[in-house]
């Protein structure tokens, strides 16, 4: 059909529409690795809207035998066009203590849509299958395919994404629905996970002088690297220790959090596996593009000649992934502004709310997504998704919720770049 207008495609998308769907996904739980019941029904209205759809297993990353599945639709085009894949995962944050409402409830009070994943991502999901009910309720004629890939095991690093790269499953363009207040995320910092291993040998009362010289305890070695690697959440000063070029879009970046530190004792055993001789520390970095493993383990290295230098028996050995080949970090990830995919949605989400919107890293800064994934396989990725977790005093948080009239713009905006980049 020619000459389709936004207004044309906006005039179908219905706010009743988009509260029902985004009810019908909270009320189905779906936590990682669970996310069974709420494939199965996605698959079925997927089917419904004339698309394509295969069942896919996904495997747990950690937990051999362990899978999931996830649907894949595809609304085929005629052909010689551009394909967009719309991504955005099935399993919400952590449960927790403090909800006032119930988690799986949809309740919708004063426009506003309380739930687990209201925003992160079922209500994305849902904004996305209505542009996709839009286009074809209008007749639009698409040269490109357009994909819905509701992924599990995002709170795994994205391992549902990850099995789509693995089996093939691509696109010319991704549209990665995360929580970002409807603002769009061209660059987003990547995240990698390291493991430190300090040791030394086991020291008792009536060691020699000498033995004592040679002793160094690793828990006393993880602190003396913490001082220099610096806080948890704290932005790292150029020019220190870490090898990298700031970035306009990411200020404040890159960071680091210690997330855990493990060592067993002859008296207090554990199951870390380690020896008592050792003492493990895992962190990560949330990097900035140019910075990659290989940088990494250069300013590490250097970093542990400079303690040698002062504490001559610091023993350290470093593992990047932290958990060996094949780790779940992510790679940063940048789309150009004036890219199509990125000129497209922000016309339609100008049309949509008579607002220009803010581009750059916008509210996903310092956050990864399965979009990051998906950059890394060669596939142009952007983030916008509804939610603004400025709302809470801390993320994530009990009593989720997002406006049902963000998810509304979002269709419409959503379903206008569709429209544009696969006709």
């Amino acid at each position: 059909m020619a000459g389709i207008t936004p207004e044309m495609l906006f005039a179908r998308i219905s706010a009743d529409d988009v509260l029902r769907l985004t009810q019908d996904l909270i009320r189905r739980p779906s936590p990682s690795f669970s996310e069974g019941v709420l494939a199965d029904f996605l698959a079925e209205h997927m089917t419904n809207l004339g698309m394509q759809v295969d069942i896919m297993e996904v495997p747990h990353p950690f937990e051999s035998g362990r899978v999931t599945r996830q649907p894949v639709g595809v609304l085929k085009g005629l052909g010689g066009g551009r394909s967009l894949m719309f991504n955005g995962h099935m399993d919400p944050g952590v449960e927790m203590s403090g909800w006032t409402v119930d988690p799986y409830g949809a309740d919708y009070k004063d426009g506003w849509i309380w739930g687990m994943g209201a925003h992160d991502d079922k209500g994305g999901i849902a904004a996305a299958l209505c542009a996709l009910a839009a286009l074809k309720a209008e007749g639009c004629s698409l040269k490109g395919d357009i994909l819905m890939c509701p992924v599990a095991g995002h709170k795994l690093l994205g391992a549902g994404t990850r099995a789509l790269i693995k089996a093939g499953i691509l696109a010319d363009y991704c549209i990665n629905i995360e929580h970002c207040a409807s603002t769009i995320a061209t660059t987003c910092v990547g995240v990698i996970f390291i493991r430190i291993r300090t040791t030394s040998p086991e020291l008792f009362f009536r060691h020699s002088s000498e033995a004592k010289t040679n002793y160094f305890n690793p828990i006393e070695q993880q602190y003396e690297l913490i001082k220099r690697l610096g806080r948890s959440f704290e932005a790292i000063a150029p020019g220190g220790w870490l090898t990298f070029e700031p970035h306009t879009d990411l200020p404040g970046f890159p960071t680091l959090s210690i997330d855990t530190i493990q060592k067993e004792h002859y008296l207090y055993r554990g199951r870390s596996g380690s020896s008592i001789r050792e003492c493990d520390m895992t962190f990560q970095i949330r990097t900035v593009p140019g910075q990659t493993e290989k940088t990494i383990l250069y300013d590490l290295e250097r970093l542990f000649l400079d303690i040698k230098a002062d504490y001559p028996a610091f023993k350290a050995e470093v593992m990047i992934p932290a958990d060996g080949p094949g780790g779940r970090g992510m790679d940063p990830s940048f789309i150009a502004k004036d890219d199509p995919l990125v000129l497209a949605l922000a016309q339609g989400h100008e049309a949509a709310t008579g607002q220009t919107p803010m581009v750059g890293a916008g509210l996903r800064i310092g956050n990864v997504g399965d979009g990051n994934l998906m950059h890394t396989a060669g596939v142009p990725s952007l983030q916008y998704g509804p939610g603004d977790i400025r709302i809470y005093e801390e993320w994530p948080a009990a009593d989720e919720r997002v406006q049902l009239s963000e998810l509304v713009f979002n269709a419409k905006a959503m379903a206008w770049a569709a429209y544009q980049i696969c006709s």
